[in-house]
């Protein structure tokens, strides 16, 4: 062989080694969110994108999922590097309560890790202006939708309903989804709905736009009673005024926390690179999306009883917003 050809070839050699280094550099991660199109889904995709502008180390994708109770799972099984999932189920999942008791995984929750709050979405009591309901009490014979019975959602208003001293023998109990109820209102099907969504969901911007809805705040001693059966989870809240159509006053309602989560074998300097990333571009992706509008470093930071993530955990007591052990 000519030493022409050894060059050659020794240079070749080189150059894809040099080229599948810089490709392997960045480190490829996921993000568990929910189905596409959905609110998780568009959060989810909206984080990624900030991250992966905020660093060059880490490229990050948003994942479509089964959902919320999917991504514990994905999470354990390694298929996703994060996730996002309701503060009250990873809670749950983590002391094994309730439902999460008896699933065979149960054990392996032992590891889930918590990075931060962030969002916090609140319960939608809305009705058609013309069925005269002025109270949760007001349902009585009237036909009120409250999620599919696999979400999340109708459990909480089973537990809501129990709070207020209602069941679903004392109205027409309704079915379906989120993304459905909206045009079943519109169409008179139903006279409202107890609904989980993010604050000025465009669903909701469009039927208060063609048809009379009043959006009908709770007592704090019925949050205060249904928060009992959430060991104090859920979330004050506050609809501003005006955010809908008619609506003139704010609303008095509680909120469910978002949290991102992950396992204990997580990467710690990808954690600390990732949460970094979203707090210092917080501003930008409220200004974007409606989902992030309203958190604090102070409910972003809180600890309950799942460990927060020691990369998660680094940043906070490196900002001051935990204190150093």
């Amino acid at each position: 062989m000519s030493n022409t050809k050894i060059t050659t070839g020794a240079l070749t050699l080189t150059a894809l080694l040099a080229t599948s280094g810089s490709a392997v550099a960045q480190s490829q991660l996921s993000i568990g969110s929910s189905s596409s199109g959905s609110g998780p889904y568009i959060n989810g995709a909206a984080i990624s994108e900030v991250f992966n502008g905020a660093q060059s180390d880490y490229r990050m994708s948003v994942q479509t999922t089964g959902g919320y109770r999917d991504n514990l799972g994905l999470i354990l099984g390694g298929q996703v590097d994060i996730a996002l999932n309701t503060l009250i189920d990873l809670e749950f999942a983590y002391n094994q309560r309730g439902d999460f008791a008896e699933v065979p995984m149960a054990e392996a929750f032992s590891t889930l890790r918590q990075l931060f709050i962030f969002s916090v979405v609140p319960e939608n009591f809305f009705v058609r202006a013309d069925s005269g309901i002025t109270s949760l009490d007001e349902i009585r014979g009237h036909a009120i939708n409250i999620n599919t019975p696999s979400s999340f959602t109708y459990g909480l208003n089973i537990a809501l309903l129990e709070a207020a001293g209602l069941t679903t023998e004392d109205f027409e109990a309704g079915t379906v989804s989120t993304g459905q109820v909206f045009d079943e209102i519109r169409n008179g099907v139903f006279d409202g709905g107890l609904h989980v969504y993010q604050v000025g969901l465009a669903n909701a911007q469009q039927l208060s736009s063609t048809v009379d809805v009043n959006y009908i705040g709770f007592d704090d001693d019925l949050i205060a009673r249904l928060n009992e059966a959430y060991y104090d989870l859920l979330v004050p809240f506050e609809v501003p005024a005006e955010t809908y159509r008619g609506q003139d006053e704010p609303v008095n309602t509680f909120g469910l926390a978002q949290v991102i989560f992950t396992d204990a074998d997580a990467d710690e300097e990808m954690i600390y690179q990732f949460t970094k990333a979203f707090w210092e571009n917080l501003q930008a992706l409220s200004e974007s999306n409606t989902s992030f509008q309203g958190l604090t470093l102070e409910l972003g930071a809180r600890q309950n009883t799942v460990p927060m993530h020691p990369g998660a955990l680094r940043y906070f007591t490196e900002i001051g917003a935990i204190a150093a052990e």
